[in-house]
């Protein structure tokens, strides 16, 4: 009887089918009944009767030489004339056809594999089992090694639900670990804006500045910041990290420390981004990333009646003059495009301007808002800008609501493929004292 009929485990109490190579094939076996080659079928026969076996090893001395079948030799002494034909010659003239040896070292896939492979009469045949000389160790049922393979398969499955539910309580921290991710990084955006002047409320300040931030996962690269450089200026800045994710989130953490650190130099956005490109430069250095940003840093000067800005490698904001109906991309060239950040830390960055008008808005966005595919292409930066010109008589968050809106529309899905971030500054009007008053 083998140890599978005895609750045994042949594969040992602690192997995993992963790490498992081989089966103690000798606790499988069966039986042993065996022959030598020479005995004739009549002595065979009896042989049969008396083990109760339904194969038996054929040997020479010690080795094994093939396999015999109580059917086939039963079948041949009980013809007619059978006894008398063939139960004096010897059994080694009628063995099986293609007996299935297995050597007491094989892994136990392979052996399943041969087993299991057979077609026909062949199947039930019992397995010989021989050692490294081919000496004979003992007969294994095909029942056995049914019993085996279940028993495989059984802890085979046990062990995947085991690796799943261990899985699922990681990626249930994971997701536990991504939300308070979000959190942190939510709460790095700015939740109010600066006004001019100083001390009036937003909806009466000279400029006001409305978002929309949509990461594509739980947390994105994308990332903008508001700050007041003066009483009468207002930088805007918005970046975009290479890539998705935590390593991109945690990139965007960096680049905000930096623009903490360099805030005296924003007044002149080709300084500010010149700065942070040199320290985020030697930042990246000193770690396994590779990866860059691309930035954009606006300033808007109610004082001196201009925007002065910066670009390095980001899609270049659409400027909306109000006062005309013209929408164009500002002039990105003249402030010399130095390429994204983290690349060469010895690019300078210059900065350019133009002409602030009552009434203007300037609309800031990551390429997440363009690259949005259609029936047979990208909406790109000329459909937005076209899109952005449809909306110049809104304004707030009814703009940003009807430009995401009108993205969305663009594709078959209606969603967006990229993390997003759009930023809208708008200046008020002018009053007759020379002051800004906001839009009504």
């Amino acid at each position: 009887m083998s140890d599978l009929e005895t609750g045994q485990n042949p594969i040992g109490p602690t192997a995993s089918i992963s790490e498992m190579g081989s089966v103690d094939w000798e606790t499988l076996v069966d039986h042993r009944t065996c022959v030598q080659q020479n005995e004739d079928l009549a002595s065979v026969q009896e042989k049969f009767r008396q083990a109760d076996v339904s194969f038996m090893a054929v040997l020479d001395r010690k080795r094994v030489i093939g396999l015999c079948a109580r059917h086939e030799i039963a079948m041949r002494l009980g013809s007619q004339y059978g006894f008398s034909l063939f139960g004096r010659t010897p059994v080694r003239d009628h063995l099986v056809a293609q007996p299935l040896l297995i050597n007491v070292k094989q892994v136990w896939s392979d052996v399943l594999q041969r087993v299991f492979s057979r077609s026909g009469e062949s199947f039930n045949q019992d397995v010989l089992l021989v050692d490294d000389r081919c000496a004979f160790l003992g007969l294994i049922s095909v029942q056995t090694l049914v019993r085996l393979q279940t028993r495989l398969l059984m802890q085979s499955i046990a062990e995947l639900e085991q690796k799943q539910a261990e899985i699922c309580r990681r990626n249930q921290q994971l997701t536990e670990d991504l939300r308070m991710a979000r959190e942190v990084q939510l709460a790095m955006l700015p939740r109010t804006v600066p006004t001019i002047p100083p001390e009036a409320a937003p909806d009466v300040s000279a400029v006001r500045v409305f978002s929309h931030y949509a990461p594509l996962g739980l947390v994105s690269g994308d990332f903008f910041d508001v700050f007041a450089i003066s009483d009468t200026a207002i930088a805007v800045f918005i970046a975009d990290v290479m890539g998705h994710g935590v390593q991109a989130a945690l990139v965007m953490a960096m680049m905000r420390a930096l623009i903490q650190n360099h805030r005296v130099a924003a007044a002149e956005p080709g300084r500010l981004l010149t700065a942070l490109n040199r320290d985020f430069c030697d930042m990246l250095k000193g770690s396994s990333l590779s990866t860059f940003a691309s930035a954009f840093s606006l300033v808007i000067d109610i004082g001196a009646g201009e925007f002065r800005y910066a670009n390095a490698g980001h899609p270049c904001p659409i400027h909306l003059c109000r006062q005309t109906g013209h929408a164009a991309h500002l002039d990105c060239v003249q402030s010399s495009n130095g390429g994204v950040l983290g690349v060469r830390p010895d690019v300078v960055y210059h900065t350019g301007s133009a002409e602030l008008k009552a009434q203007d808005a300037v609309v800031l966005f990551t390429d997440g808002l363009f690259e949005v595919r259609g029936e047979d292409d990208l909406l790109g930066p000329e459909r937005l800008l076209a899109l952005v010109a449809s909306t110049m008589k809104q304004s707030g968050q009814v703009l940003i609501r009807d430009l995401v809106s009108g993205v969305q529309g663009f594709s078959p899905q209606g969603q967006f493929e990229d993390d997003v971030c759009l930023v809208t500054v708008e200046i008020g009007e002018v009053a007759p004292e020379g002051l800004y008053r906001p839009l009504a």
